[in-house]
């Protein structure tokens, strides 16, 4: 399957990137690794977000993964905003919480992938579509 990633690194500009990746569910969680895990720059965590790639209000369910152990870095990574709008939409729409501020925000590097490939359960999906549609 052919899609696309944003990589959002704190206080840089977005980068798109095309990528590649399997139709098989059983190693789609190692090709999320390889193309996640060196811009993350260590194991990769599971964040779900709400986004409109097309800039609007139509929020779907999307994957994003950061570093699994942002909170273990001396000196800490620095905090990532775009990501963490990203992230507090999700639980903001999702849960009852008074001040979004009060939520954890996202440190680091984040990836975001245009198409669903996590199932919730911690295991990739099984992918058939192409889209090459761009993300911004």
């Amino acid at each position: 399957m052919r899609t696309q990633i944003l990589i959002m690194q704190p206080g840089q500009q977005n980068e798109l990137r095309p990528v590649h990746l399997p139709e098989i569910d059983r190693s789609i969680v190692w090709a999320l690794r390889e193309i996640v895990e060196p811009i993350t720059g260590d194991r990769m965590a599971h964040v779900p977000v709400l986004t409109d790639f097309l800039d609007g209000v139509d929020y779907q369910p999307a994957d994003m993964f950061v570093n699994a152990r942002w909170h273990h870095y001396d000196p800490p990574l620095p905090r990532n905003e775009a990501a963490t709008i990203l992230y507090r939409r999700h639980v903001l729409l999702n849960q009852e919480v008074a001040d979004p501020e009060e939520l954890p925000w996202i440190a680091g590097p984040a990836v975001l992938f245009k198409h669903r490939v996590w199932d919730g359960n911690g295991n990739g999906l099984m992918l058939e579509a192409s889209d090459e549609t761009p993300m911004r």
